[in-house]
């Protein structure tokens, strides 16, 4: 479901061609690089770009780290429990737009 979570996050946010790199990344999410890395470390934030030995991330990967820093801090969750929290939520946007299309064809 790992997949899905990123999916969204990259619809969510119109996926520009923004590509930074891991302390720019969280200097933008306001947390820290070490924090960043054990989200990539536990596979959280989907597929990074390999650019030779550094890596880069898009604007989906940065609004999962503000989500998953948001959990963290504001509700003491547990990383692995945010991702799967967010993993729930992307599935229920995904069956929320599978109803509307349903509805919509169904002519309601």
């Amino acid at each position: 479901m790992r997949g899905k979570r990123l999916q969204v996050a990259r619809m969510l946010c119109h996926e520009r061609k923004l590509e930074i790199g891991l302390e720019e990344l969280a200097r933008l999410a306001e947390t820290t690089a070490e924090v960043v890395q054990s989200y990539v470390e536990q596979g959280l934030l989907g597929e990074e770009v390999r650019r030779g030995s550094a890596c880069t991330f898009g604007e989906g990967e940065l609004y999962l780290v503000r989500r998953m820093e948001q959990l963290r801090v504001e509700y003491g969750v547990p990383s692995q429990a945010a991702g799967m929290i967010l993993d729930l939520a992307a599935r229920v946007e995904e069956l929320e737009s599978e109803i509307r299309s349903l509805r919509e064809a169904m002519g309601r």
